[in-house]
């Protein structure tokens, strides 16, 4: 049984990529803190906290095959850039220098389609981003590199977009604050996310030593009908307060995301919207009735 290297172990993305390779493959996970694993609660996977050289331990005691890296600060609780450096360019550095000294074969990177300089964020993931595809360059190592749109889905962390719009619309929140919510942008279910994961291991053999995806559903959909259906379906007295927020410099308004490169592996996203939405209303719900 080969084994597998998951960054970012407790998060939604890595605890659901953890939970359904575990058949599989050996699962070892590795988190920033290790202090509270409440996705983990129910599994025994062996997860080790991220430190500088908690790498050397991990590769000593286990002979990692493959690496899924989706640990990431997105800045959403305040980090420093000082903080978002060590956590999203640095320590991953780290694990890819020791990755290819004990021959990794592969490392699925978990990128973003924003402009490097959009946000802290961005500048952070495209700096591990060009490590990536020098090394690669370099070294034996493969490197998937996975520019994903906006996921989303049931159980998402408070501070990922649609469910945090959900929580505020189903508490009733008097003022929602927003940009003119003019962005017509791509999002993506989990269910049909994880499937593009299971097509990389399968078509592994077909890649260069750098592969870049697009990965979204392919369809754009504009921001305010997205907050506009949530609040019909909520039946929020939220007042939706469009314009309150200037957009970021280098604002993503349109998603230009070709994803033939995807389908023509045989992939293809199956989840519309509107049940997508429907689906995170619904779990949201069931929480506020516990």
């Amino acid at each position: 049984m080969k084994t597998i290297l998951i960054t970012g172990i407790n998060g939604y993305l890595g605890s659901k990529l953890a939970k359904r390779y575990a058949k599989k493959y050996n699962i070892i996970g590795l988190e920033y803190s290790i202090d509270n694993l409440f996705r983990l609660e129910d599994e025994n996977f062996e997860v080790y906290e991220s430190k500088d050289r908690v790498f050397d331990t991990i590769f000593k005691n286990h002979n990692i095959d493959y690496i899924i890296h989706t640990a990431t600060f997105y800045g959403k609780e305040q980090e420093s850039d000082g903080k978002m450096m060590y956590a999203n360019t640095y320590l991953p550095q780290l694990l890819l220098e020791e990755a290819i000294k004990n021959d990794c074969s592969l490392f699925i990177n978990t990128d973003t389609v924003l402009d490097r300089f959009t946000s802290s964020y961005a500048l952070t993931k495209k700096q591990f981003r060009d490590w990536l595809q020098f090394y690669s360059s370099v070294s034996k190592i493969k490197v998937i590199n996975l520019e994903l749109e906006h996921f989303y889905g049931p159980g998402t962390s408070p501070t990922n977009f649609v469910t945090l719009m959900v929580k505020k619309m189903l508490s009733n929140d008097t003022v929602i604050k927003l940009t003119k919510a003019e962005q017509n942008r791509d999002f993506l279910y989990i269910t049909d996310l994880l499937q593009v994961y299971d097509l990389m291991f399968e078509n592994e053999s077909k890649f260069s030593n750098f592969e870049i995806f697009n990965v979204g559903a392919g369809i754009n959909t504009n921001l305010k009908y997205i907050l506009q259906y949530i609040k019909k379906h909520t039946l929020s007295s939220s007042e939706l307060d469009f314009g309150a927020i200037l957009y970021r410099t280098n604002e993503l308004m349109e998603s230009n995301n070709d994803i033939s490169k995807l389908t023509s592996l045989g992939w293809n996203p199956k989840t519309p919207i509107e049940l997508g939405l429907l689906n995170v209303i619904a779990f949201e719900k069931n929480i506020n009735k516990r």
